[in-house]
């Protein structure tokens, strides 16, 4: 694989260079940086081969502003020291540990080039209840490895785990924030108790809050897993960290068969994984895998096809949108509520699959097979649509000012599987952030592909013409 093309996410964040960067063809060791990878709050992940056998390997290197301080080195060697005592082959090999000038600390692991979990899951769309199976059982070894050894991960997403190049092989990446259970002697934990660590979209509430963990946070962690890769979401989704805060603290979880047909059988096991009780989950990642089996094993409508069909399709969105400084308060949260069981129950009386329920969205999904004449007057369908819900949302009493609601059409390939009613499991059409609007619009957004040979007299309420332009404007609007 060219060094280019190679996108895996070793960190939390997003790749982005900094004026601290190196960059392509600079020595570190015996080896020359390729592409930078990812890069996170602590340190970069490099592409890097090394320059006598041309080995490919991946090296993290510490950020130069930590280098000078010794607890952030203390702690960034002590995470090669942890994984380096677990030996499991569902867990990264780091080969060697060196230094650059100033001190400044780096590592290098295993190359896996078949990406992270997260980026397949935004390419590819959702997964299956036995997709889910097949890629957490290895996960859920690793883990229960880790448990066993007295290392708890404290952050188990989908960009910390990766695969290899034949997507047979998966990892478990990043244990920069893991702690020992039961530190030895010499051997201090990585992190100091009392202290709010992890990704807040996957913490349980006792993470949250700071008090002692264990085994049990990653047991967490996994549900919120499982209940993305069928649903494509998170569970929560608060606009802010304090919101998102206490739904994981106080909120009941949403049932992923809500958002995803088809992911009823797991229904009980997410649940479970996300009880705010540590004692009322799963006492460990293994137990997640046994049930995640025993699950799938009695179900009864037999072996559910994993396989989808790329086909045309239409999509509606309604998107709500808090005010700045708006609190999710009972009568907001009741209002908001009312306008998306009315949006739903008008996506689903037109004849559209619900791709995504969150608690501020509703994606509606309607495949178009047929011929070129068929396609067209299913867009025109949803265009109209779209206007009778923005005029039916307009009706209801305003939520005092503090919501705004976006309507947005857009047309393109989505993945489904037939049998029963068709099943959206992804494609380009349901990820919304690539052709949503990104901020308040009057009227109905539509995208150029949403009005294709749609020209022919489109009137929505408001008068619209049509005519709109290009998609990449977050003004984009039918007004």
């Amino acid at each position: 694989m060219a060094e280019d093309g190679a996108v895996l996410g070793y960190l939390a964040e997003e790749a982005r260079p900094s004026k601290d960067e190196l960059g392509p063809g600079a020595r570190v060791g015996d080896y020359v940086l390729g592409s930078l990878i990812a890069r996170g709050g602590c340190a970069a992940v490099y592409h890097a081969r090394h320059r006598e056998d041309a080995r490919h390997v991946a090296l993290k290197l510490l950020d130069p502003a930590l280098a000078a301080q010794p607890k952030m080195v203390e702690r960034f060697l002590r995470e090669v020291e942890v994984v380096n005592r677990l030996h499991h082959p569902g867990i990264v090999v780091i080969h060697e540990v060196g230094l650059i000038p100033l001190r400044r600390p780096y590592y290098v692991m295993e190359y896996l080039p078949g990406g992270t979990l997260d980026s397949l899951l935004r390419d590819r769309g959702r997964f299956s209840p036995e997709e889910v199976l097949d890629v957490l059982e290895p996960v859920c070894d690793a883990l229960g490895a880790a448990h066993e050894a007295g290392v708890v991960h404290r952050d188990v997403k989908a960009s910390n785990i990766a695969f290899g190049d034949d997507r047979r092989t998966v990892k478990l990446l990043d244990f920069g924030i893991a702690k020992l259970l039961s530190p030895e002697p010499g051997y201090p934990g990585l992190t100091t108790g009392g202290r709010q660590l992890g990704t807040p979209t996957i913490m349980a509430p006792e993470q949250i809050l700071g008090g002692p963990v264990d085994a049990r946070v990653d047991v967490y962690a996994l549900g919120v897993l499982v209940y993305r890769l069928l649903t494509g979401r998170p569970p929560f989704e608060g606009r802010s960290l304090a919101a998102l805060a206490r739904q994981h603290l106080e909120e009941p979880p949403p049932r992923p068969s809500r958002a995803a047909k088809g992911a009823a059988a797991l229904d009980h096991v997410v649940l479970r994984c996300l009880e705010k009780r540590p004692e009322r989950r799963y006492a460990s990642a293994r137990g997640v895998a046994e049930a995640l089996a025993a699950a799938l094993g009695r179900a009864d409508d037999g072996p559910v096809s994993t396989r989808g069909e790329p086909t045309p399709g239409v999509a509606v969105l309604v998107d709500l949108l808090l005010r700045d400084g708006a609190d999710l308060d009972d009568t907001l949260s009741r209002d908001v509520g009312q306008i998306l069981d009315a949006a739903e129950a008008r996506l689903r009386h037109a004849g559209f699959v619900l791709a995504q329920l969150t608690g501020s969205s509703v994606l509606g999904v309607r495949p178009l097979p047929g011929d070129a004449a068929e396609r067209s007057a299913g867009r025109r369908q949803a265009l109209v649509l779209s206007g009778a819900l923005r005029d039916e949302i307009a009706r209801r009493p305003a939520p005092d000012g503090r919501v705004h609601v976006n309507v947005a059409v857009h047309a393109g390939e989505v993945v489904v599987r037939a049998g029963g009613g068709p099943e959206v499991l992804g494609g380009p059409l349901v990820r919304t952030a690539a052709w949503a609007p990104r901020g308040q619009v009057r009227g109905v957004f539509a995208t150029p592909a949403a009005l294709e040979d749609t020209r022919d007299a489109i009137e929505l309420s408001d008068g619209s013409d049509g005519r709109t332009p290009a998609p990449e404007h977050a003004d984009t609007r039918l007004e």
